[in-house]
């Protein structure tokens, strides 16, 4: 594993892929997917560094992850609850884009089936433009057997937001109660 130091080599035969994730079963999926394309592609030494996505929160840690990323193939986003891009995130991929040392490096996205990325991309796309990356955010799709899972997907989401209102949103949605001891005939 490649500590950041520049005295640390990792050879040229190495797949390395950073795993930023936000779910630990879905991460073990992830990781089990990466090194099986890995060997398909002919990598004799995959190699992936899982970092849990609420890390990047302190600076100490997104230090460490990017230092360990630097010199990474991919970077994969695995996202199992994650629907929108957090700011820690964002700042760490500006980071990361700008400083990588692999021209051709790419950025993923992969969530489980049921879960709508939709969101995750839309914001992702013209990030991934602009950075002059290769956009792996299509990956799940194309493995997916049925073309219309991610719009079954992102309606069943619609609908989980939608039940999961809150109480003080509920009231707001209610209308405008009347306000007590302000009439006349109170």
């Amino acid at each position: 594993m490649n500590s950041g130091d520049p005295a640390t080599q990792v050879r040229s035969d190495t797949f390395k892929t950073v795993l930023l994730y936000d779910d630990a079963v879905w991460a073990r999926t992830a990781k089990a997917g990466v090194e099986e394309i890995a060997t398909r592609c002919g990598a004799t030494d995959p190699l992936v560094v899982p970092w849990r996505l609420d890390l990047l929160k302190q600076t100490r840690f997104a230090d460490a992850a990017l230092a360990q990323s630097l010199d990474a193939d991919v970077v994969l986003l695995a996202l199992a609850h994650t629907r929108f891009l957090p700011a820690s995130l964002s700042r760490w991929l500006d980071v990361w884009a700008t400083c990588r040392t692999v021209p051709d490096a790419a950025l993923g996205v992969m969530t489980p089936p049921e879960v709508s990325d939709a969101e995750i991309k839309k914001e992702l796309g013209p990030w991934v433009h602009r950075h002059k990356l290769t956009w792996l955010g299509d990956w799940e799709a194309a493995r997916a057997e049925d073309p219309e899972l991610d719009t079954a997907a992102t309606v069943a989401d619609l609908r989980q937001r939608e039940r999961s209102l809150s109480p003080v949103l509920r009231e707001i949605m209610a209308g405008p109660a009347p306000y007590r001891f302000f009439g006349l005939n109170e």
